[in-house]
């Protein structure tokens, strides 16, 4: 690694040079969609909105899930929970395999009677890191970042996205694109503990994933490298001021934005330099503030796991839920089961209580479905 530091050191230097001409561009692509008058949030089209009109209040919570399942074949609760309801997103994972029968089998029950399919979900990294062992990428994001090459790192990704799109998915929760350290709870799971490096690779990633035609979304926003432990096992703290993730774990997310990454995965550590007592996926200052206003990210915002310890050990899930859709998150990802019970009454009991506007939700699910719109689920 030692022997790629002067490249870095000259990627820097390349990089302050063009910065605030690409930042510049950059946010001009981002902005110009803006709405446009009529309505419509930010980002989200006129198929997507007028989609998003033509449901009820349950139907846009529905399309607001990202759940997992258990099952391995055509009688997997996925596709009949696909066959009864217009879910937002399933999450397959190792307890399901990407049987590409199965992932088919959903992709028609979600379908049928002209219904909107459910985006098909992985959270496929490389290495021991994999949902599928069977499936690429064999190397780890560390073994990637130890390369120090962008073209490596794009190479990479579009080998792991070109065999998910053959086997049916249309998103996947990647790259890690955290700053980490090896003693980090991530460890291998991240390119660098360099923020420019990541970032660089971050982007190349990304860009592998469109060459294969495939969403990816970057987790963990603003950053887990240096959390005081792993989020599923509990309660996970980033102590670093603002200024401190600013420069450096907030830069790889910046990259992906100017890659126009279709949705990103929000952490669901403590920040105390936003919010010292509410996870980051169910804080305004995160989503809404960070997230949308300081990076102007118009895509999917999702959560990290609601059923990890890090949430579990405050809040009910179904409140959690509730909690994330009001700070502004657009997808609720809930993988165990048993996690799930009550989450869709309690959205919509927020609604009609006014704890939760019904414009919020309505937006959110606009988002989604305007990812499902670029994927290829919903018509021009």
């Amino acid at each position: 690694m030692e022997a790629s530091r002067p490249r870095i050191w000259l990627r820097r230097g390349l990089a302050a040079v063009a910065a605030a001409a690409v930042a510049a561009v950059a946010w001009w692509i981002l902005v110009r969609d803006d709405s446009g008058g009529d309505g419509r949030a930010a980002g989200i089209s006129r198929q997507a909105d007028a989609v998003v009109r033509g449901l009820d209040t349950e139907q846009q919570v529905d399309q607001v899930l990202l759940l997992g399942f258990d099952g391995t074949d055509r009688s997997a609760a996925a596709v009949a929970e696909a066959e009864q309801r217009q879910l937002g997103g399933v999450l397959l994972g190792p307890r399901n395999g990407a049987s590409p029968e199965l992932l088919a089998a959903i992709a028609r029950a979600g379908a049928a009677g002209g219904r909107i399919p459910p985006l098909l979900v992985a959270a496929q990294e490389g290495g021991v890191y994999r949902a599928f062992p069977e499936l690429p990428p064999a190397e780890r994001a560390i073994d990637v970042g130890d390369t120090a090459s962008p073209e490596r790192a794009q190479a990479w990704a579009e080998e792991t996205a070109r065999a998910l799109r053959q086997a049916g998915f249309h998103l996947n929760l990647f790259p890690v694109a955290d700053v980490a350290t090896l003693d980090s709870p991530l460890g291998g799971r991240a390119f660098s503990d360099d923020s420019v490096l990541a970032a660089e690779l971050t982007a190349a990633a990304l860009r592998g994933c469109d060459d294969a035609g495939l969403a990816c979304a970057p987790l963990h926003f603003p950053g887990l490298g240096a959390a005081s432990q792993d989020t599923a096992q509990g309660p996970a703290t980033v102590s670093q001021d603002a200024a401190s993730l600013d420069a450096r774990d907030i830069e790889p997310f910046r990259a992906a934005v100017r890659e126009r990454a279709p949705a990103m995965v929000v952490s669901v550590a403590l920040y105390p330099a936003y919010d010292a007592v509410t996870p980051a996926a169910l804080a305004p200052d995160l989503v809404d503030g960070a997230l949308r206003e300081q990076l102007r990210f118009r895509g999917v915002a999702i959560t990290d796991d609601l059923g990890s310890g890090a949430i579990k050990a405050t809040y009910e899930v179904p409140e959690a839920a509730v909690a994330a859709l009001r700070a502004g998150a657009d997808m609720v990802q809930i993988s165990s089961p048993r996690d799930q019970k009550r989450v869709p009454e309690s959205i919509r009991a927020a609604v009609e209580s006014g704890e939760l506007p019904a414009a919020r939700l309505a937006e959110a699910a606009s988002r989604v479905l305007e990812l499902k719109r670029a994927v290829g689920l919903i018509g021009e």
